[in-house]
């Protein structure tokens, strides 16, 4: 359900949880299921939390395009992320 003006004021901007798993584990690259993975967890309501992840992935492109700290690669046509800060 879409939220007014006044509505989205009111929530909060929390941490963007990609950026902090890809922080915490620099020695680590995950593919984009691991990293949803990580955060929702398998028996999680998957609609709630799949926006959350999208979200927070969306929230990640200034790091990744234009800041380029996180890299990105693809093996076996999976691409994987990991920080380099």
């Amino acid at each position: 359900m879409p939220l007014s003006v006044d509505e989205f004021g009111k929530g909060t901007t929390g941490t963007n949880e990609i950026e902090h798993l890809l922080k915490e584990h620099p020695g680590v690259a995950y593919s984009l299921h691991e990293i949803e993975e990580a955060l929702i967890g398998p028996g999680m309501n998957r609609t709630k939390h799949l926006d959350v992840f999208i979200a927070n992935l969306t929230l990640l492109a200034p790091i990744l395009f234009e800041e380029k700290k996180i890299e990105y690669r693809v093996l076996d046509g999976i691409p994987y992320f990991r920080w380099r800060g």
